[in-house]
């Protein structure tokens, strides 16, 4: 096989692959710590990857480097398993939390039932679901949702301690908050728009 051969073929993997992931070039970019016009060259078979770099779109991808070098005529492409695997994985995460909450506060009522304070163990699960939902975003999500997870998991950690407590003045808690949720906003944008 020639060598605008195979660059045509791991252009049109890459390009299934990404798409089948629902990734633009920019996340896969991003992923890699590359630049999107690195991917768009790839992609329209300018250039190839290094082998390094085929590993990591192969872990990415949930495939293979074998699969992305070759192409069978006819043949359709692996769809990759591990987005599926992944979404579950981070969903049975969340809902631990909240079985976690739910058995905390069953127990609570069963042996401490003069306390009435067992149901705060729901709000507690709140921001502690937006925690397991950013670690997993950081490992294998995209990251457009790494701003809508951390602003949810401030505003909800706001509320938590807004409930939580009662003290006066504690609703400035949600004044504090919102410096913070412009910090978010910038560190967002200006990682997004990182030089490669």
């Amino acid at each position: 096989m020639s060598e605008a051969n195979i660059k045509n073929v791991v252009a049109k993997n890459i390009v299934y692959y990404r798409k089948k992931l629902n990734m633009t070039q920019l996340e896969l970019a991003e992923k890699l710590d590359y630049s999107d016009k690195a991917i768009s060259k790839w992609e329209r078979a300018e250039a190839i990857p290094d082998i390094t770099v085929l590993k990591k779109l192969a872990d990415i991808f949930g495939i293979t480097v074998d699969d992305l070098l070759n192409q069978l005529e006819g043949v359709k492409p692996k769809k990759p398993v591990f987005y599926k695997n992944r979404l579950i994985i981070t969903l049975l995460s969340v809902a631990l939390v909240w079985l976690l909450a739910t058995v905390s506060f069953a127990l609570g009522k069963i042996f401490l039932p003069e306390f009435h304070y067992f149901w705060l163990a729901f709000i507690y699960a709140i921001p502690a679901s937006f925690i397991v939902l950013l670690i997993f975003n950081a490992l294998w999500g995209k990251f457009y949702y790494t701003l809508i997870i951390s602003s949810l998991l401030l505003w909800s950690l706001a509320l938590t301690i807004f409930i939580s407590i009662s003290v006066q003045n504690i609703y400035l808690v949600f004044i504090i908050a919102i410096p913070i949720q412009i910090i978010f906003i910038f560190w967002y944008f200006l990682k997004r728009n990182k030089p490669n």
